[in-house]
C-alpha cells in the first residue's frame, strides 16, 4: 500500500505541474471566466479519473484512491462550477470502471464532496491552511461513509480505511503546497517580467521596452510600406517644480501626467516613460498630418489640465514635443528618433509649449 501512495502522489504532483504549465497566464480564480473553469473543472475530473486507474482494490467492487483530492483543489481556487465539473467528469469516469452498486454510491459521494466543498469554500473565511484542511477532513469524512455503505464487514477493511486517511492527509497537504508554491514562484515571475518592461513610477513601458517596440514598429512599417511616427514629449521647466514643490510632488506629477497621456492614445500606440521627464509615443500606421494633430491635441491638453499636487495645490504645465514620420524607406532604423529628438530641441529653442517637426513649429 506504501508503493501505492507513492505512486498517487507522484501522480498528483506531476498532473498538477503540467496543469500549472499549460494555465501559467490563465490560473483558476474565484474571478476566472466561465471557459477557464470549465476547462480547469475538466482536467481535474481527468486526473481523478487517472487517480481511479492506480487505486487500491478492497474488494471485487470497491476501489480507494485520491480522486477527491482534485476535486477540492478546483473549489478552493475556483468555486462551485469547476468543482461540479470535476464531479460530473470523474462520476462518469468511475462508471466507465463498472457499474455496479459501489459505483452508484460513488456518484452521490462526488456530488456530496463537491456541494460541500463549494459551500465551505464561499462561507468559511479562515486561513488558507486551516480551510485547506476543513476540506480535506470534510472529502474524507464523505468518502469514509461512502466505503462504510458498500462492505458488508467494515471490520475486515478497517486497515483500508485508515491508510485511505494517512494518504489523504499526507497527499492532500503535499499537493496544496506544492500547487501554492508553483503558483506564488510565477507570480513572482510575472511580476519581475512586469517591473522589466515597466516604469515603476508611472505604469508606463520604460526605455528598454520603448527600443523594442520602436524596432518592431520600424520593421513592420519597412515590410508593408507604410508610414509610422513618434512624438518625444518634455515637460517644460521641470526642474522648477522639483526645486519649488519637492520631489515627492515632482512624481506625483509625472504620474498624473502618464494617465492624462494614456487618455490620449489611439488602440495599438505605444506610450512610453524613456526616463526623467521625458516621454515618448510610437504611431504605428500615421501620417505626418495625423502625428502633428495628435501632438497638438497631447499639447492642449497638457496645458489646460490642471496638476494636483500632494499638498493640494494645483499647478499648470506645459510640454514641448518633437514629432518625426518614418516613410517606410530604407534610412537608419534610428534616423526617425534622431529626427524627433532635434525637433524636439526645436521646441525646446523657440519658447516651449509648442509642436515641431523637421520643417516647422506650431503653437
Amino acid at each position: 500500500m506504501i508503493s501505492d501512495l507513492i505512486v498517487n502522489i507522484s501522480l498528483l504532483m506531476s498532473f498538477t505541474f503540467l496543469w500549472h504549465q499549460l494555465f501559467r497566464k490563465n490560473r483558476l480564480t474565484m474571478n476566472s471566466p466561465i471557459w477557464i473553469k470549465s476547462v480547469d473543472g475538466v482536467l481535474a475530473g481527468l486526473l481523478g479519473i487517472v487517480l481511479m486507474h492506480y487505486s487500491i482494490t478492497v474488494n471485487e467492487l470497491t476501489i480507494l484512491d485520491l480522486r477527491h483530492i482534485p476535486v477540492i483543489l478546483v473549489a478552493y481556487y475556483g468555486g462551485f462550477l469547476p468543482t461540479i465539473v470535476s464531479a460530473i467528469v470523474i462520476t462518469i469516469g468511475r462508471f466507465f470502471i463498472a457499474v455496479n452498486f459501489s459505483s452508484y454510491v460513488a456518484l452521490f459521494m462526488m456530488l456530496m464532496i463537491s456541494i460541500g466543498a463549494g459551500f465551505i469554500v464561499r462561507f468559511i473565511r479562515i486561513s488558507p491552511w486551516k480551510k485547506w484542511t476543513i476540506l480535506l477532513v470534510y472529502s474524507q469524512m464523505i468518502f469514509s461513509i461512502a466505503l462504510y455503505i458498500v462492505v458488508d464487514d467494515y471490520s475486515l477493511v478497517l486497515d483500508f480505511a485508515v491508510f485511505h486517511i494517512i494518504s489523504t492527509l499526507i497527499g492532500g497537504y503535499l499537493t496544496f503546497y506544492f500547487v501554492n508554491y508553483i503558483r506564488k514562484t510565477s507570480e513572482r515571475y510575472y511580476k519581475y517580467k512586469e517591473n522589466s518592461q515597466r516604469d515603476s513610477l508611472t505604469g508606463l513601458y520604460n526605455v528598454r521596452s520603448f527600443d523594442r517596440y520602436y524596432n518592431d514598429m520600424i520593421s513592420v512599417a519597412r515590410t508593408e510600406k507604410e508610414t509610422c511616427a513618434i512624438c518625444l514629449i518634455d515637460v517644460d521647466h521641470f526642474k522648477q517644480i522639483n526645486d519649488t514643490h519637492g520631489h515627492s510632488a515632482g512624481d506625483e506629477v509625472l504620474k498624473q501626467l502618464a494617465k492624462v497621456l494614456t487618455g490620449l492614445t489611439r488602440s495599438g500606440d505605444t506610450l512610453s516613460r524613456n526616463g526623467g521627464e521625458e516621454f515618448s509615443l510610437l504611431l504605428p500606421d500615421c501620417s505626418v498630418e495625423q502625428a502633428k494633430e495628435i501632438a497638438t491635441r497631447v499639447r492642449e491638453a497638457v496645458y489646460h489640465h490642471s496638476f494636483v499636487l500632494p499638498d493640494k495645490k494645483k499647478i499648470q504645465l506645459t510640454v514641448s514635443i518633437g514629432v518625426s514620420v518614418y516613410n517606410g524607406g530604407k534610412e537608419k532604423h534610428d534616423s526617425m528618433f534622431q529626427q524627433a529628438d532635434d525637433a524636439l530641441y526645436r521646441a525646446k529653442r523657440n519658447g516651449r509649449n509648442i509642436v515641431c517637426t523637421s520643417g516647422e513649429c506650431m503653437i
